[in-house]
């Protein structure tokens, strides 16, 4: 068992259940969710030629982290090429190498969501802003910002960058002529982003009015601003002593650069890693927060190609260690999936029930509806109370998903990642479980 392997969790399952429908049902969907279509949409085609099973599914991120990799060796080539063709070569190398052992952003390369297809294309995008390629700019922006919303952070610091620069460039042109064809060319790929952008503006505007009722996300603080650095460079847990000293690795590599050396080019990539995420921590301090590190992570590449460029002597050899350390992280990872076995659990149920037993899950601190859908089994879930908050995956739910009043049964079986003893029916009582993990099926009876 590995992370290509292992059982898929809720939100993977929630949109590997999603795919399966047809074009139409996935775009009314996902415009009740939080998300953009576009990853939804490769995956619908993707699952069409290889299948749902969970590599199948787990295979199109690894696809899109390997195109990330490569995009971050191109900007690093096209950054210090400049300076000779064997240090582009070379710091194209430590780039590409940094960025795939990223121990942060490694886990999401086996991960099926949409989080390796919000990286790849922002990661493009600044590859064709940097090289000045209009078209390839324009595609990759808004491919960006159809896979996830807060691409839209990255487009900001663009935009703003291109700004000084066309004010700088203005005042050059002179003439006033000149001045209003220059400020044409800047603001036209803005234009056309914008223009590909329409058809889910409407969408978007439902979705943000959802979030503005609430979100799951606490306000961050001070210290979460500094810890979300502290964890695109040593990973999301500290499962080895030795963690540590990746950071100090990072931080020496990072002292010793030649910051002199493409001046210019190392302030894009400090802005490129720095402003998304100071926006986002700002517009976190109102009524609704979103700052989560996993929608941040496209500025990782930044902060790797920084580490590969304009390395002294020493710092090829604290690169090697820092990398030698993600490795051994990534491999440990890579072999101990902590995903829940759902897969084992279905098998379970599949072999111990009878056609006419009735199932439901439990909606404890989570619930496992889109598990039980996509592993074949039928256990709607058990809401008695309030109306359930959107962002639990309501957007995919039909009155058959979901019970309030449970049927004239005498046994039920129960499917839930709370503990058995902790699970309250009323009118029922616990009598046998089974555990997978953190997982549990139990049988209640009616009492006499």
């Amino acid at each position: 068992m590995n992370q290509l392997t292992t059982s898929l969790w809720g939100d993977e399952s929630f949109t590997a259940v999603a795919v399966r429908e047809n074009l139409p049902r996935i775009l009314e969907i996902v415009a009740k969710d939080t998300a953009p279509p576009l990853y939804y949409l490769l995956l619908f085609a993707w699952t069409r030629i290889f299948g749902s099973s969970e590599i199948a599914i787990r295979s199109l991120s690894v696809l899109l982290s390997l195109g990330t990799a490569l995009t971050a060796c191109l900007i690093a080539k096209h950054i210090w090429g400049s300076l000779s063709r064997l240090e582009g070569r070379k710091t194209a190398l430590w780039a590409g190498l940094l960025t795939l052992a990223n121990p942060f952003l490694f886990p999401f390369a086996f991960e099926g969501r949409m989080y390796a297809i919000l990286v790849f294309f922002v990661t493009l995008s600044f590859y064709f802003f940097i090289t000045k390629k209009f078209w390839g700019y324009i595609l990759s922006a808004a491919a960006a910002i159809y896979s996830h919303h807060y691409a839209a952070l990255a487009l900001v610091f663009q935009f703003c960058w291109r700004l000084g620069e066309a004010i700088k460039g203005a005042k050059k042109a002179g003439a006033s002529t000149k001045q209003g064809l220059y400020w044409l060319e800047f603001i036209k790929p803005y234009l056309l982003i914008a223009f590909l952008y329409l058809p889910w503006l409407y969408p978007l505007y439902q979705q943000l009015t959802r979030v503005s009722s609430g979100f799951w996300l606490g306000k961050p603080q001070l210290k979460d601003l500094g810890a979300i650095y502290l964890k695109y460079f040593l990973g999301e847990k500290l499962i080895f002593n030795w963690q540590k000293y990746s950071l100090i690795l990072a931080g020496l590599t990072l002292l010793l650069k030649k910051w002199s050396s493409r001046q210019k080019q190392n302030l894009f990539l400090i802005g490129w890693a720095i402003v998304p995420v100071l926006t986002a921590f700002l517009l976190s301090q109102g009524k609704t927060s979103l700052f989560y590190d996993r929608y941040l992570i496209f500025i990782i590449p930044a902060l790797m190609i920084l580490l590969a460029g304009g390395r002294r002597q020493l710092s090829s050899f604290l690169i090697i260690i820092y990398l030698c350390f993600s490795f051994r992280l990534n491999y440990h990872y890579f072999q101990h999936p902590t995903k829940r076995p759902f897969r084992q659990l279905a098998a379970h149920v599949e072999q111990t029930t009878k056609q006419d037993d009735f199932l439901i899950n439990y909606n404890g601190s989570a619930h496992h509806l889109w598990e039980t859908k996509y592993y074949g089994l039928e256990a709607p879930l058990f809401v008695p109370g309030e109306d359930l908050p959107y962002y639990v995956g309501t957007a995919q739910m039909t009155e058959k998903d979901i019970i309030k009043k449970l049927p004239n049964r005498q046994k039920i079986g129960v499917i839930s990642s709370e503990e058995p003893e902790k699970i309250e029916i009323e009118n029922y009582q616990l009598k046998e479980y089974k555990k997978f993990g953190s997982l549990s099926f139990s049988w209640f009876e009616r009492q006499k």
